[in-house]
Parts: C-alpha cells; sequence; structure tokens
C-alpha cells in the first residue's frame, strides 16, 4: 500500500496517513481481525499513558501534575523549550512533588539554541527520573547535547523514516523515539520502525501530532503489538479534544491505555458528525 501511495506522490506523509490507515481498517473488517492482529499480534493488553504538561509557571506545571496524578497518570512530558534556567527550575518543582514511580520527560519541541540547550543539560542533569526529549531542531546540534550530558535522549521531530532513525541512535545517541502514525505516512511505515527500533533495543512513545477519536484507534492497535519492555509509553489524543466522532473510544481509564477488540480499528464513526463531503467517489 505504501509503495503505491510513494509511487503516486513523494513525501506529504500527513496527506497518506490516512488513505493508509483505512485500507489497515477495511482489510481488518473484512479479515474479521482488528488491527492489532494484522500489524504481528497484540503483545500487551493494556499499557501506561502519558500526559503532555503545557509551558506555565512552575506552581502551574506542578499543579497540573498533581491533578493528573490523581486519576493515575505517571509519566509526564514536561513543555520546556524557553529561558534555560527557568526551565530547569520548573522540571525540579515537578519532580519534587511526583514519586519514585514517575516519569519526567523534559521536552524542548527542538525551541533551544544549542548553548541554551547545553545549559539546560548540565542544570537538568542531577535530577532522578528525567529524560531530555529533543532539546534542538537539528541532529547535529542534539548529538552534541547528547555529547555533554548521561541524560537519556529522546527524539522526536526528527525521526521521519528508517535513515533518520538510523541517525538518530548512531549520531545522536538516541535511547528513545517519538513514532507518530501520520508524520511518518501511516501504519504500513509505522510498522517498520517499530520493527527497526525494537531490533535496535530503542524505546518507543506511540503517539500522533493531533487527532481525535479514528488517531486514537489506530494508536491504541499499533501500541499493543510493541514489546512490553520496548514501550516507554502512548498518548491518546481524543483525551485532548472536544469532538468525538466515534463515541469518545477508545478511552483512557486511570492513565491507562487499551484497542479495541473489534474487526478493523474497532470504531464506529457517526457519519452524520462529518459535515458535507469534500468529494465523493463516482
Amino acid at each position: 500500500m505504501e509503495e503505491r501511495l510513494d509511487g503516486a506522490l513523494r513525501g506529504h506523509e500527513y496527506a497518506k496517513s490516512p488513505l493508509d490507515v483505512a485500507c489497515w481498517d477495511l482489510l481488518g473488517q473484512a479479515a474479521d481481525l482488528p488491527v492489532s492482529a494484522l500489524l504481528g499480534g497484540a503483545r500487551q493488553a493494556e499499557y501506561p499513558l502519558y500526559m503532555a504538561v503545557p509551558l506555565g509557571s512552575a506552581e502551574e506545571m506542578v499543579e497540573y501534575v498533581r491533578a493528573s496524578r490523581a486519576e493515575g497518570i505517571h509519566r509526564f512530558q514536561l513543555k520546556v523549550g524557553a529561558e534555560p534556567r527557568a526551565d530547569a527550575e520548573r522540571v525540579r518543582r515537578v519532580v519534587e512533588a511526583t514519586g519514585e514511580e514517575d516519569v519526567i520527560i523534559a521536552d524542548a519541541n527542538g525551541g533551544w539554541r544549542l548553548n541554551d540547550a547545553i545549559v539546560a543539560a548540565r542544570l537538568l542533569e542531577p535530577l532522578p527520573r528525567v529524560y531530555l526529549e529533543q532539546p534542538c531542531p537539528t541532529l547535529e546540534e542534539c548529538a552534541r547535547v547528547r555529547s555533554i550530558t548521561s541524560l537519556p535522549m529522546i527524539y522526536d521531530e526528527i525521526v521521519t523514516d528508517v535513515p533518520s532513525l538510523l541517525a538518530a541512535v548512531r549520531d545522536g545517541g538516541g535511547g528513545g523515539i517519538n513514532l507518530k502514525i501520520s508524520r511518518v505516512g501511516g501504519l504500513s511505515n509505522a510498522r517498520v520502525l517499530r520493527d527497526l527500533a525494537e531490533a535496535l533495543g530503542i524505546a518507543l512513545t506511540i503517539e500522533d501530532s493531533w487527532g481525535g477519536d479514528v488517531v486514537t484507534a489506530t494508536v491504541s492497535h499499533l501500541a499493543a503489538t510493541v514489546r512490553p519492555e520496548a514501550l516507554f509509553t502512548v498518548s491518546f489524543m481524543n483525551d485532548w479534544v472536544n469532538e468525538h466522532i466515534a463515541g469518545y473510544q477508545p478511552r483512557s481509564r486511570g492513565g491507562i491505555g487499551a484497542p479495541p477488540k473489534r474487526p478493523g480499528l474497532g470504531v464506529e464513526v457517526d457519519r452524520s458528525l462529518l459535515g458535507t463531503p469534500l468529494f465523493v467517489a463516482p
């Protein structure tokens, strides 16, 4: 499927991803199997979810984390990338407000300049349970940061295909990646990157850039197929949106996610909520 899409149009992975996912959904329905079975089989019935914590004052971020912990979340992605000393203080306050069972990911989304990232890494170094995610926009800059810190490095924005994944591991010292399904063109390519990451011993976060119920169902099936020891965390995007076109399914519960068990993606879209089609096939 992906080869045919690439043959018709190079690049534009975000546009091709829905078509690729739709084909997996249709195949699952035709075979009377959930997508997770088609992707190699579910290796776990449920898995931990993370919560992204918006950039704010230290007090605001701590309160956000405490509220999420009360709901069962124990993995937190703190948005940083501002002034490095202020960011380090935000992270320190969150670490102090959490426990040994909690994981803290300082995610700059490539927002630091190299010098600021180095300052931040040195300040974050003494803190326990902290991971550093995509501190700078380029692999070369991130690799420089990785060379001066023992903080585990997670790559996000720069991982888009097999060559970039290999470069993140080989040149960037990455120990984990965020595998975003639409960024890589759909489940067909995501399956390849999943297998490669597992073979290389790289931790995987399974998610997408944004979305609702259909995206969450897609994420849920791929996450279930990752080996438990390789799965770092997962994000259910429909927890972040107000619109639910498939009954707010699948749902997160107590910080845990699980894939639907019905054929295909396992969700039923209410077409009346989609509006007028942009085009109709002849």
